[in-house]
């Protein structure tokens, strides 16, 4: 069953496919393993497992590199939806989100590719319009396509998701994309490249940058000092849901991280779990620059969780997404 309704609060926060839709969530694909260690990885550190005394694995990357459907359908009442989480510090600064500030997360610089300077970020061209985290047997893929999500207004305006598939639910990011001409010069043609790219060159683009800004020492050693990006699609499966604006319909770009093909990350997750309710942690999205005519980078879009009660947030409203129009 589910918990009353002032503890069934969502943790927050379509068209074109590509990616892995032949891997089960719960499996890894053929190949992941021996390269699960990229994703611990960066520009510029040691890997997580490195950190955590695992060195005994092979396949570290070197620096620089980075369900059967439901039967029932059953029909939701869109009147009874879960609202978005609360913004910090809304609900006692539990169990809500925030945008970090850019700077925190250290990005490559003009001169990267001659001296691999980092440097802070400038401000991140996407808003975060909230966060969900639904627990779940089964985490969905492209959720996109579920009515409840971002408290039913996800189509209210171009959008921007990640969905983490976790082995508990999925945590679900949102962040409403401005017009090119608020891009930070380059951004706008790294973003439009990314845009039309095929699976490879957006899986050999996309970096999320964790930043523990406050929590226990264990986490701090598993993520690692928030200065080397995870190359995601090296290790990890992604999957692109990418719908593009129409006369009558918004832009949705959903990306799909299926954490749980990968037992590594999977461990990673494990330790960071364990410890939510003590944690504020902040996550950007970069698109990797990797021509000069790209540089600077800038952090693409943020968001950070504080302290998450995991045991609160709602299970996923039954629903099947195949029949949804």
């Amino acid at each position: 069953g589910r918990h009353s309704r002032d503890k069934k609060r969502s943790t927050s926060a379509s068209g074109q496919v590509s990616g892995a839709a032949a891997a089960p969530a719960n499996k890894p694909q053929a190949g992941t393993e021996s390269s699960d260690l990229e994703i611990l990885g960066g520009d510029n550190g040691l890997s997580i497992v490195d950190r955590l005394s695992l060195s005994s694995h092979e396949g570290v990357a070197s620096p620089d590199e980075e369900d059967e459907d439901e039967d029932d359908g059953d029909l939701l009442d869109l009147n009874d939806e879960d609202p978005p989480s609360p913004q910090y510090p809304a609900n006692g600064g539990v169990s809500c989100w925030s945008k970090p500030k850019d700077e925190i997360f250290r990005v490559r610089s003009v001169t990267y590719l001659q001296d691999r300077v980092k440097l802070p970020s400038g401000p991140a061209p996407f808003t975060c319009r909230g966060v969900d985290i639904w627990l779940s047997d089964n985490p969905e893929r492209h959720i996109a396509r579920h009515p409840r999500v971002l408290g039913g207004k996800l189509h209210d305006e171009d959008t921007f998701l990640v969905n983490f598939l976790l082995p508990f639910g999925n945590l679900v990011a949102y962040f409403g994309i401005p017009e090119l001409d608020k891009f930070p010069p380059k951004l706008a043609n790294v973003w439009t490249k990314f845009l039309q790219g095929d699976q490879q060159y957006r899986d050999a683009r996309l970096k999320l940058l964790p930043v523990v800004v406050d929590g226990p020492w264990i986490v701090k050693a598993a993520v690692g000092p928030g200065t080397s990006p995870a190359l995601l699609g090296k290790v990890i499966p992604l999957q692109y849901y990418f719908q593009s604006p129409t006369a009558n319909k918004k832009g949705i770009y959903e990306v799909d991280v299926i954490i749980t093909a990968s037992s590594i990350a999977k461990g990673i997750l494990s330790v960071v779990k364990g410890h939510t309710k003590s944690l504020s942690i902040a996550f950007g999205f970069i698109i990797e620059a990797a021509e000069e005519a790209e540089l600077p980078e800038t952090v693409l879009c943020n968001f950070q969780l504080h302290a998450l009660h995991l045991e609160d947030c709602p299970q996923l409203p039954p629903c099947n997404l195949d029949e949804v129009a």
